[in-house]
């Protein structure tokens, strides 16, 4: 499965990008995923205040959520949490399922970690995915987002969210 998602990222971070954002600062290449609103995307690039933050949406208009722009970049460790690290973060709890995978590249780091909290049956109460993307000595790019397994939306901004990120390219001016 890993091996999967490596030769994904070196597709993705090869391919020619098909859309070029610029975004205040800077300008953001990445495949766009067919089920985000681009031009909603494009439309807050013209904004004068736009420079902590960018939202992404679903064409479908249902589901939004807000990338933030840290002022740092923020390192980024492949080294997994202990589970004490985990607990602090995410509570105590014995159904809570911990993934993690780390792409390190050129054009920045990509680390995406997936929290799975099961029900005491085994049933999947939610997925929560942490998105980081980080460029040495410029900027971090980070979202969450909390997903019920049940709403096909919440699934499609997900797989959305991590092609958005494993095909980012950010070069800040």
């Amino acid at each position: 499965m890993r091996l999967f998602w490596i030769i994904l990222l070196f597709i993705s971070c090869n391919a020619i990008a098909s859309d070029r954002i610029s975004y205040c600062n800077g300008i953001f290449t990445f495949i766009p995923p067919k089920n985000f609103d681009i031009s909603f995307i494009k439309a807050q690039s013209k904004l004068d205040n736009c420079k902590s933050e960018l939202t992404v949406k679903l064409k479908s208009g249902k589901k939004a959520v807000k990338l933030s722009f840290p002022s740092e970049s923020n390192q980024l460790d492949a080294t997994p949490p202990t589970k004490e690290t985990l607990d602090e973060i995410k509570g105590r709890s014995s159904e809570l399922i911990y993934q993690s995978y780390f792409a390190k590249h050129q054009n920045g780091d990509v680390k995406i970690d997936t929290f799975i909290k099961q029900n005491k049956d085994g049933r999947v109460e939610f997925i929560e995915k942490d998105f980081y993307f980080s460029k040495k000595d410029t900027y971090s790019i980070y979202a969450i987002y909390k997903a019920n397994p049940n709403d096909m939306n919440d699934a499609i901004m997900l797989t959305s969210l991590e092609i958005f990120f494993l095909s980012l390219q950010v070069d800040w001016n």
